[in-house]
C-alpha cells in the first residue's frame, strides 16, 4: 500500500514553470547529467567503457533520450553529461577511472567557457540525483540519506547557468529508485529504519527528492522558463501497464551483466541493464520531454495533466510499433 501511495503522490505533477512556455523554439541543446544523458563522454575519456554490447559508448543499447529530443526538435546537441556523475563534484566511477566529472564540474566548465554570456535561446537540460542516493562501489563518495544536498546542488546548477544568460531549462525528476532491476529484490512495502538501500527506502527517498525538486523549481527566478519533466509518473505507468507501451518485461534487465547474455527481444524490455533504460525506454523519455516542452500552458503554473501526457506518449509509441 505504501508503494502505491508513493507512486500516486506524483501523478498530479506534470510541468512546473517559473513563467509559461508556449512553444519549443530552441537554438541548441546543452545537456548536463549522468549516464542517463551521457552520449559517449565516459567512453571518450576511458577509451573503452562501457564496452559492447553497450551501443557506441552509451549506457544503453541505443541513443539516449536527449539525442532523440534533439533530433525531434531539429537542433544540435552539446552533451556534457558523464556516467557516474553525482550532482556535486564527485563521480562514482572515479574509483575505477580518473577524470570523470560530476554535474557541478560540468556546469563550472561550461560557465568558464561561455562567460560572460550563454545563449539565451538554447535549451539547458539537467537530469541528476540517482547516483547521489544509490548504493555504490565508489571509495570517494558516500551516498546521501536525504535529498537536501542534492537539491542544493541542483539549485546551484540552475543559478550558475542563469547568471550567464541561460533562460530555458528542462529538468527531469527521478523514477522510483527501488523499482529498477538492480534494487527491486527487497521491494516488500516496508522501509526498515536506518536501511537506506532497501528498495522501499529508496522509493521514499525518491519521493522526497521529487517533492523537493518541484518546490525548488517553483522558488527559482520567475524570469526563467523551466519545464519539469515528470519521469516518475512515466516509469510508474510503464511498470503498472507495460502493454500500453509495447513492453512485456519491466522488472528484469535485457542485458545480464553477470553472465554477459543479452535477451533476443530488447524492444520489449524497459530496462537494458540493472539501472538504465533500453533504447525504446529512452525513445519514450524523449517523447515525454518533447510533449512537455511543446504543449502550451498559457496561464497555469502547475500542470495537473501528467497521465494525459503519458497517454499521448503511449499512443505515439504504440503507433510506431505497428
Amino acid at each position: 500500500m505504501k508503494r502505491r501511495l508513493l507512486a500516486a503522490g506524483f501523478l498530479t505533477i506534470s510541468w512546473l514553470w517559473s513563467s509559461p512556455v508556449t512553444a519549443a523554439v530552441f537554438s541548441k541543446i546543452y545537456a548536463f547529467g549522468d549516464s542517463l544523458s551521457d552520449n559517449g563522454n565516459v567512453f571518450a575519456n576511458t577509451g573503452w567503457f562501457p564496452p559492447p554490447p553497450y551501443f557506441q559508448g552509451h549506457f544503453s543499447n541505443g541513443n539516449v533520450w536527449v539525442q532523440n529530443l534533439a533530433e525531434s526538435l531539429g537542433v544540435e546537441l552539446s552533451d556534457a553529461a558523464f556516467g557516474g556523475a553525482t550532482t556535486g563534484d564527485k563521480n562514482t566511477l572515479n574509483g575505477t577511472f580518473s577524470g570523470l566529472l560530476g554535474i557541478e564540474q560540468q556546469i563550472n566548465n561550461f560557465v568558464a567557457s561561455h562567460s560572460p554570456m550563454a545563449d539565451p535561446d538554447a535549451l539547458y537540460t539537467i537530469w541528476g540525483g540517482a547516483n547521489d542516493y544509490l548504493p555504490t562501489n565508489s571509495t570517494t563518495f558516500v551516498p546521501f540519506a536525504t535529498p537536501d544536498t542534492t537539491l542544493s546542488n541542483l539549485k546551484m546548477a540552475v543559478n550558475s547557468l542563469a547568471n550567464i544568460g541561460a533562460r530555458k531549462f528542462a529538468i527531469l525528476n527521478l523514477p522510483n529508485l527501488g523499482e529498477v532491476p538492480r534494487t527491486r529484490a527487497s521491494l516488500d512495502g516496508i522501509c526498515p529504519p536506518n536501511q537506506q538501500f532497501d528498495a522501499d527506502c529508496l522509493n521514499e527517498l525518491t519521493a522526497a527528492h521529487n517533492t523537493g525538486l518541484a518546490s525548488l523549481i517553483a522558488s527559482l527566478n520567475p524570469g526563467l522558463q523551466i519545464t519539469l519533466v515528470d519521469i516518475n509518473s512515466f516509469f510508474n505507468e510503464g511498470i503498472t501497464n507495460p502493454g500500453e507501451f509495447g513492453f512485456t518485461n519491466v522488472t528484469e534487465s535485457c542485458f545480464n551483466q553477470a553472465t554477459g547474455s543479452v535477451c533476443t527481444n530488447s524492444d520489449q524490455y524497459l530496462f537494458w541493464d540493472g539501472l538504465h533504460p533500453t533504447k525504446e525506454g529512452h525513445q519514450l523519455i524523449g517523447q515525454l520531454a518533447l510533449q512537455a516542452l511543446t504543449v502550451p500552458e498559457p496561464t497555469a503554473t502547475l500542470g495537473l495533466i501528467t497521465l494525459g501526457t503519458v497517454g499521448v506518449v503511449c499512443r505515439i509509441f504504440r503507433k510506431k510499433k505497428t
